[in-house]
Formats: structure tokens, sequence, C-alpha cells
């Protein structure tokens, strides 16, 4: 996804199935200091990844979206 493509200012670091599970993504990045919030799957390549019309994407400046991606790495592995 190029920047200010389809969610304005922010940009998708990860995308999950259910509003649980961004819930509980957006808490662990504001643990770590990280700016966070979750909005629709747009059309296109993610959502045909899932093969299914649900899913979110967890949203975060463009600043902080290396940081949002090694801490999720770090608490997923």
């Amino acid at each position: 996804m190029s920047f200010g493509d389809d969610y304005g200012l922010l940009v998708s670091v990860a995308t999950v199935f259910d509003r649980r599970a961004a819930e509980t993504v957006r808490t662990m990045l504001r643990a770590d200091g990280i700016r966070a919030t979750f909005g629709p799957v747009t059309p296109g390549r993610v959502q045909r990844a899932l093969r299914r019309s649900e899913g979110l994407c967890i949203l975060v400046f463009p600043e902080d979206a290396e940081r949002a991606r090694d801490s999720l790495f770090r608490h997923t592995n």
C-alpha cells in the first residue's frame, strides 16, 4: 500500500480477521507508545488473500510504521 493511498495519512501495518483481534493489537501497540487505530480492509490484494469480505487493517502514522511492525514481530514470535 502506498502512502496516503486508502487511509489518508495512515498506513496499514497488519490485517486481522475481526474487531476483537484489532482491539487487542491496537492495545498492544499503544502499550509500546505507538498511536494506532483500525479500519476496514479495502478491496484489493489483502482482501483477495483473506478470501473473505471481512477484515480490519491496523493503521498507524507513517513515522510509526517501522516501530509498529517491529512491535508486532516481537509479540507474535
